[in-house]
């Protein structure tokens, strides 16, 4: 059961990452080693810390609150609250 919620917060970050890519055009990221790196993260710590220090250096997200939300977002999704 963890396994499986783990496996699926890893597919809503990859999901949303891609989509911050593809709607805000100014990204343009490559986007292959944040997704093989996110795919072999078994830890969620680790991958809440390397997920956001990605989205910080990149720019994708700037403010404290937008990363919260994110967060916010991918496990309310998790937990089936949406």
């Amino acid at each position: 059961m963890v396994m499986e919620k783990l496996k699926k917060v890893k597919e809503l970050v990859i999901e949303t990452v891609e989509s911050y890519n593809t709607d805000w055009e100014y990204l343009n990221l490559d986007l292959t080693e944040f997704i093989e790196t996110v795919n072999k993260t078994d830890n969620l710590d680790e991958l809440d810390d390397y997920v956001t220090d990605y989205l910080y250096s990149e720019n994708i997200l700037e403010k404290e609150y937008e990363v919260a939300d994110f967060w916010k977002y991918i496990f309310r999704e998790v937990a089936g609250l949406n």
